[in-house]
């Protein structure tokens, strides 16, 4: 760490390291997009760690009933300890894509995943640390708040480094396979999780889960991310010269456009419903059907939703680069996205099988991942210089069902006791949210 007398003089090192797409804004000899086996191991590592992310948020999901019943929570008191995450997870959304797009993602999703990596490690004992009941939950409460504040700048981190480093012909496939990622660490989650939560007890889950992600931050330390990266306390301040000729982000002329406020609201009703099928679904299948096998509800849906993600985005860069207009082949992606969840939420409430009901959900699952090619990749399109930023905020505001979707679903579940009134207030949402972005969505370049 380089330092000096005084404010103006003093430099920190953030992280001890300098990001590809930091070096580039004051480079502009160098080549901005990846080659084809940069391109390839960027991605790969990407999966790599949104699978380990989100294996370490399924983990409470996966665990909470077998938490819930050593320590006497009941589904109100679950279903906060499940939504609270998201308000951590939306309040770093902004900061995230910020200091992204400004320092580059790679760095900060590596030093966020200290945090929730941290975290998710020491779950089991924080749980023990209080005697009090009320304590207790109190604290397991501000714990998942910071663990989503640390997870909150994962997204916007790596849309930033995608925006600037792959071209738009092939940013939907790199896209959707990073976000398929996410969907492969659920499976493992909800496949090896289920089977060392029954063996080896809810303990062993977080640890396992904590130490990944541990790993994969040093793996990202030592192979990805080398350079320095000298920063002056006045840049972070935003006077230093530089950063005055950075060119900000226009909110206003952002804010006042269809398209984005569209785009906006489309991911917080899809959000609704995936983040109360994440939160809820082990629970619905368990007390629906209690005899059948944890691991079995637990991998499916995932398993089918992964490559649903990979085919969406081979799917929309295939139609751009053939000649289909860049908004009709998101609409198109959004269609089956949002509208298929819809239909297979609505067919799990005229069914008592077991097999049926499950091939619902996976179906609609595997449909849901078709977002990760329509409107996830919108801000990229609209904005493709402030991406991080934009998906920032799009981003903290599709939060805000995992605070109040998941707690709602689990209070109108210890009201009613219905599962079908939760799906169908769901559907409802998704179906308005899909119908919004058809009128007004848009994926022409606005800043």
């Amino acid at each position: 760490m380089a330092a000096a007398a005084g404010v103006d003089g003093l430099l920190i090192d953030v992280a001890g390291v300098r990001s590809p797409s930091a070096v580039k804004e004051q480079d502009p000899g160098s080549q901005r997009y990846w080659k084809r086996t940069e391109k390839r191991q960027w991605v790969l590592a990407y999966f790599i760690g949104n699978a380990i992310l989100f294996a370490s948020r399924a983990a409470m999901p996966v665990c909470v009933p077998a938490i819930a019943k050593e320590f006497s929570w009941d589904k109100t008191v679950s279903g906060t300890v499940l939504s609270v995450f998201f308000w951590g997870y939306a309040s770093t959304q902004v900061l995230g894509g910020y200091l992204s797009d400004r320092f580059g993602g790679e760095v900060i999703s590596m030093i966020a995943c200290i945090g929730w990596s941290t975290i998710t490690l020491l779950y089991p004992q924080l749980l023990y640390l209080f005697s009090s009941h009320d304590t207790c939950i109190r604290f397991v409460i501000l714990c998942r708040i910071l663990h989503g504040a640390c997870q909150g700048m994962h997204y916007p981190s790596f849309t930033s480094l995608l925006a600037h480093r792959i071209r738009e012909t092939e940013r939907a496939l790199a896209y959707s396979t990073v976000s398929a990622g996410s969907l492969f660490g659920a499976l493992l989650m909800g496949c090896f999780g289920s089977i060392v939560l029954v063996h080896l007890g809810w303990h062993t889950v977080f640890y396992v889960t904590g130490v990944a992600g541990l790993l994969w931050a040093a793996v990202m330390r030592i192979f990805f991310v080398r350079r320095k990266n000298i920063v002056s306390i006045k840049s972070l301040n935003g006077s230093d010269v530089d950063e005055k000729k950075r060119p900000h982000l226009p909110w206003r002329i952002l804010c006042r456009k269809t398209a984005f406020l569209s785009t906006v609201f489309a991911h917080v009703c899809n959000n609704n419903l995936f983040f109360i099928m994440f939160s809820w679904m082990p629970t619905y299948f368990h007390e629906t059907y209690p005899d059948q096998k944890g691991w079995i509800f637990n991998v499916v849906p995932w398993l089918v939703s992964m490559p649903g993600s990979v085919l969406s985005g081979w799917i929309a860069d295939s139609l751009i680069r053939k000649g289909t207009n860049v908004t009709l082949t998101r609409k198109m992606m959004e269609i089956v996205g949002m509208g298929g969840p819809v239909v297979c939420l609505l067919l799990t409430d005229y069914t008592d099988s077991f097999v049926l009901a499950l091939m619902a959900v996976s179906m609609g699952m595997f449909s849901q991942a078709f977002h990760n090619s329509g409107v996830l990749v919108v801000p990229q399109d609209i904005a493709p210089s402030f991406a991080g930023a934009v998906f920032g905020v799009m981003n903290m505001l599709g939060a805000i069902p995992g605070v109040v979707g998941v707690y709602l679903a689990g209070h109108i579940l210890e009201l009613t006791g219905s599962w079908a009134a939760v799906f169908h207030l769901t559907a409802v949402i998704n179906t308005f949210g899909l119908l919004v972005f058809l009128v007004y969505g848009s994926a022409e370049r606005i800043v």
